[in-house]
């Protein structure tokens, strides 16, 4: 088995790295990572033949879409396909002929350069090289840059970068802040936080060290997931046959649409489809499942539908306990959200939306709690409540969600009058349906908040649509 080879970037630089690997002609994987961000080197006797990035603004889409080296509504069709199979975009391109060779390679050549000289810029970055990845060069073209050449444009582009770059003080790539709580002190503090908080429930020094082990194991598990790249929910099975029926249909955009409404799953697939050109903050992020297939484009959306549901897609069973929990929750949230959208001053839709993407900020981490080994009761409950907010976060900034979801998905829990619309709606929602949730309630001490929107809830017209609507989509989907 081929040794790795693993190391800092402070103690053993770029430039030594890559000018060792070309000299000894070696082939395999350099992974690179500070932060959230991870960059990947491919080697072929010592010769860099392909480099990638997890920063939205580094992939090879946004990199030919901003240099209109392809029109947005190609790249979208592209992406559709990258995202829903995970095969390589490159390899995407060049067997649909959608850019010649050479000008691929002139555009991957050119992104591979932006990365590789920011890399200079990554003080304390961790590395790792495999030798047993195996390596392809796509292009059949081995890029054009040596160690040497590097180490030289780098020296030239730190001085050149020095007066207009980022602080590292305020670099966002230095360590994300959510990774500081998975950190080993400030595990321990959440921990012994909340059993202190729990200390009406009497616990031995036994049951203590199993519920310290259980939970850094489930933390730690967390972590994992969060550090992985975003890929595209697996949708319900339920959905997909709907789909398959759609398409094959030629059905129009407005009934895809409608569909996808019905999937918490999809409807996030979506707009991390529409959002992921959407990077300049100068454009408007996609909002609804509408919006995404609009945004998209006919094409692109129905190209990712049709892998997302094709036969052999993984997909979600919708009669599973816990997924079906998750889906009756998310529809009732969403419609009782369209209905009070208005109070809050939100599009319906956009408040459909909101109620019905709210579960997943729990999802992971409840799927976590369930698959380890934490007895039900108060303290697996006040973990779950403690780690949503931050898989939330996180979650919402891979999707690209736009300002109102993102407030949702990292509510703390607490709502107040001056809290975003978002989590307004759907604190409201709720109460609606209180025993449906997934995870922690949204709860309110704001009596000003509690006594402006008291009505909504005794107003039995109001009441009767909401429950009709939720009633409707129950029997729809067998729920």
């Amino acid at each position: 088995m081929a040794k790795t080879l693993s190391g800092n970037l402070d103690t053993f630089s770029l430039a030594d790295l890559l000018q060792w690997l070309e000299i000894n002609r070696l082939s395999g994987r350099v992974t690179i990572r500070r932060g959230e961000v991870t960059r990947a080197i491919d080697l072929k006797k010592g010769s860099i033949v392909y480099v990638s990035s997890t920063r939205p603004d580094e992939r090879l889409g946004v990199f030919l879409a901003a240099r209109s080296l392809l029109p947005e509504e190609a790249v979208y069709e592209l992406l559709a396909e990258n995202f829903a199979t995970g095969r390589n975009l490159t390899r995407i391109i060049l067997d649909h002929g959608t850019l010649e060779r050479e000008a691929l390679a002139e555009a991957v050549e050119g992104l591979a350069t932006q990365v590789l000289l920011d890399l200079f810029h990554w003080p304390g970055a961790v590395f790792e090289f495999d030798p047993s990845v195996k390596t392809e060069d796509i292009l059949r073209v081995q890029l054009s840059l040596h160690g040497q050449v590097l180490a030289f444009h780098a020296a030239k582009s730190v001085d050149d970068s020095a007066r207009i770059r980022l602080t590292e003080r305020t670099d966002p790539d230095i360590q994300s802040p959510w990774e500081r709580e998975f950190a080993p002190d400030a595990l321990a503090a959440t921990f012994w936080t909340i059993l202190e908080a729990l200390s009406s429930e009497a616990a031995g020094a036994e049951t203590v060290r199993e519920r310290f082990n259980v939970f850094h194991r489930f933390a730690e598990a967390l972590r994992a997931r969060l550090l992985q790249p975003q890929r595209p929910f697996p949708i319900y099975d339920d959905t997909a046959l709907m789909l398959q029926h759609a398409l094959a249909e030629d059905a129009d955009d407005e009934h895809l649409g409608r569909i996808c409404a019905l999937d918490p799953f999809l409807t996030a697939d979506l707009l991390y489809l529409a959002n992921a050109l959407r990077l300049s903050g100068r454009e408007a992020l996609a909002e609804t499942a509408r919006d995404a297939i609009a945004t998209a484009g006919g094409n692109a959306a129905r190209i990712y539908l049709g892998h997302l549901s094709s036969p052999s897609a993984v997909t979600v069973p919708s009669s599973d306990r816990l997924e079906r929990a998750v889906r009756r929750t998310a529809l009732a949230t969403a419609v009782a959200a369209s209905n009070l959208a208005e109070a809050v001053g939100l599009d319906a839709e956009v408040g459909y939306t909101l109620g019905l993407l709210e579960p997943l900020a729990a999802y992971e981490p409840l799927r976590l709690v369930l698959s380890t080994d934490f007895e039900p009761g108060p303290f697996r409950a006040a973990v779950l409540a403690e780690f949503r907010t931050v898989h939330g976060r996180v979650l919402a900034r891979k999707l690209n969600l736009p300002r109102q979801h993102a407030a949702l998905f990292g509510s703390t829990g607490r709502v107040t009058g001056k809290s975003p619309a978002s989590e307004q709606l759907v604190f409201l929602a709720r109460t609606f349906f209180p025993n449906e949730r997934i995870g922690r309630e949204l709860e309110s001490d704001d009596e000003e908040l509690l006594e402006r929107h008291a009505h909504l809830g005794q107003d039995p017209e109001l009441t009767a649509r909401v429950s009709e609507g939720v009633a409707a989509l129950r029997e729809l989907l067998n729920l």
